[in-house]
């Protein structure tokens, strides 16, 4: 239970005496997208030392060139100018980092390039303009249902964007699946947890096609804006690639019985909060990826998989230990040292970038 105390909690709190209990994943996509007051709507600064996490591309710009030459490989084969459309993209520092890579190390592809963004928040699309002045001439903002409505062959890609879409809660309970919801405590003191009857039967069938059992008592959460998300992407590519990163991983092992209590956390300024119900658009709210959901509903929707391998690997793969070789080779300061120790996350076993996961899923015809 948590006592209501700022703007958004007191919104969230007449609508739930208005309209009463509300589900997990409501109260989560308020918490977290409501156009006024939510986490991601707001200007605090949220990414870095400075703000409440980490995010790899923030760690070094060897990650963004790493993806640029692993892009261009991907478009190999292709006749087409490469055409790059970044989901969610923060700060734009993941541009930035790619483009200048790209800029330096294939002028050629560089020169045909078109780099799209697609950003639901108008402060983080601000901070990318002014990231982005450098490369005004081949990037370009749209809305997905831009390219919905005329589909484009492109490498689509999203960087720690499905984790922070709002998730289902569900636990098992008497063989039965119950729904977490919020409602208002007593006395007007604040928001509290119910379990309840779940808010739509999708939920069953989402359970059902990760073909994991639940043992009894054992919540797990359930991401079906993801699948909506992975149905308009498939809608506005008619060919191409679609590349996740983010962490998670298969739902055989996010939903092991010894994980009884789920994966959903809360995350401010750099430390884990007990509760989501505190700081209400305050605070980020984050549950692990379940690419298995992303393989299986992808395939509905014409996306074959082409990989699947811990982030670590792949930019071990893609030859970020001999491009940080050469990079270092003769220099020796205080500030090379600094990022030396900040890369490693990259690639060292059991640092940030061993929890992520990379997905590639093709898309060779419009279906």
């Amino acid at each position: 239970m948590s006592k209501v105390s700022n703007a958004l909690e007191q919104k969230l709190f007449a609508r739930i005496e208005r309209d009463g209990p509300i589900t997990f994943r409501d109260f989560m996509q308020a918490a977290l997208y409501d156009s006024e007051h939510g986490y991601y709507s707001t200007s605090r600064l949220k990414i870095g030392a400075d703000g409440d996490y980490y995010t790899s591309s923030n760690l070094h710009p060897a990650f963004g060139a790493t993806l640029s030459r692993a892009f261009i490989q991907l478009w190999n084969n292709s006749t087409e100018p490469l055409t790059v459309v970044e989901f969610g993209a923060g700060t734009g520092q993941l541009a930035q980092d790619f483009l200048s890579s790209m800029r330096d190390e294939s002028p050629a592809c560089f020169e045909t390039v078109s780099y799209i963004l697609i950003e639901t928040s108008s402060h983080m699309r601000e901070l990318q303009r002014d990231k982005l002045v450098d490369f005004r001439d081949c990037v370009s903002w749209l809305d997905i249902e831009d390219i919905e409505r005329s589909p484009m062959t492109a490498i689509a890609f999203s960087n720690e964007l499905i984790d922070a879409l709002p998730v289902h809660c569900v636990k098992r309970h008497n063989s039965q699946i119950q729904e977490l919801y919020i409602h208002n405590a007593p006395r007007k003191s604040g928001f509290a947890l119910m379990w309840a009857e779940p808010s739509t039967a999708e939920l069953m069938k989402y359970i059902d096609r990760c073909n994991v059992p639940l043992k009894e008592g054992q919540t797990v959460e359930i991401n079906l804006d993801a699948i909506e998300w992975l149905r308009k992407v498939a809608r506005a590519l008619g060919g191409g690639f679609l590349v996740t990163i983010d962490y998670g991983d298969l739902a055989g092992e996010l939903w092991k019985a010894e994980r009884s209590r789920g994966t959903l956390r809360s995350f401010y300024r750099h430390r884990l909060i007990d509760s989501p119900l505190q700081r209400v658009g305050e605070q980020d709210i984050t549950a692990s990826v379940n690419f298995t959901a992303l393989i299986e509903y992808g395939r509905d929707f014409g996306f074959e998989l082409q990989s699947f391998e811990r982030q670590t690997a792949f930019l071990t793969r893609m030859g970020l230990i001999e491009q940080l070789a050469v990079e270092y080779r003769t220099t020796d300061t205080l500030d090379d040292l600094k990022k030396r120790l900040a890369v490693k996350n990259l690639f060292v076993p059991g640092c940030i970038s061993d929890n992520f996961r990379v997905l590639v899923q093709g898309k060779l015809v419009n279906r």
